[in-house]
């Protein structure tokens, strides 16, 4: 009987170490951790068919990254917002397509080189230049953020702009980060030019039709 007793004192202690079974993601007890669970997240690329995409997040209403700017410039012009905390390198490879009426292929941009991009007709500090008379010295930011569920997206933001930014033909409020979607179109103050938001594996080796892509205004 000792023996068996001492038997099941060494299971039990086995049974007891760990407290159960650890949740998968990595993100347990962190700030990242607060969102999970809200609908069912996308797996790795290439395991099985996509689910119906989930719709977009609503507009960020946390504190923007307007406020804050001593020591933020870029060739000793101070910039117009601050790096968000959760900014990250892209794990996609997203690019813009940029049409305009006088060209007949689009200027692509690989924005997945860079964590942030500034659009605006100060050449000075702009990454993505708008060169058009109604648009912003520094007129609006992508930044790649990480989300609560672990992918890194990109959003845009307008940096309070005179004449707006626009996505998909609607005026964004300013100072709040939205969600961009491949296939999404920006639009910077009255100018025509079209900003179209693709990812590499949806437009390498395709051709891509202006018309497709461009607005009906175009």
């Amino acid at each position: 009987d000792g023996g068996r007793r001492a038997m099941m004192a060494r299971s039990r202690s086995r049974d007891d170490v760990g407290g159960g079974p650890r949740p998968r993601g990595g993100f347990e007890d962190s700030e990242q951790g607060k969102g999970k669970g809200k609908g069912k997240g996308k797996g790795k690329a290439g395991e099985g068919p996509e689910e119906e995409a989930a719709p977009k997040e609503e507009p960020t209403f946390e504190p923007s990254g307007l406020l804050g700017l001593e020591d933020n410039s870029k060739n000793g012009i101070a910039l117009k917002f601050i790096v968000p905390a959760e900014a990250r390198m892209p794990t996609m490879k997203w690019r813009i397509y940029i049409f305009a009426k006088q060209q007949e292929k689009p200027k692509i941009v690989h924005i997945h080189r860079m964590m942030g991009i500034l659009f605006g007709k100060d050449r000075r500090v702009a990454d993505v230049p708008t060169d058009h008379p109604t648009c912003s010295k520094q007129h609006a930011v992508l930044h790649h953020r990480l989300t609560s569920t672990g992918q890194v997206k990109p959003y845009i933001m307008d940096l309070e702009s005179v004449n707006g930014t626009f996505l998909n033909g609607e005026r964004l409020k300013p100072a709040r980060y939205y969600e961009l979607r491949e296939r999404d179109v920006l639009k910077f103050g009255m100018s025509t030019r079209e900003f179209v938001l693709l990812h590499a594996g949806s437009a390498n080796h395709i051709a891509i039709d202006p018309s497709k892509l461009r607005s009906d205004s175009e």
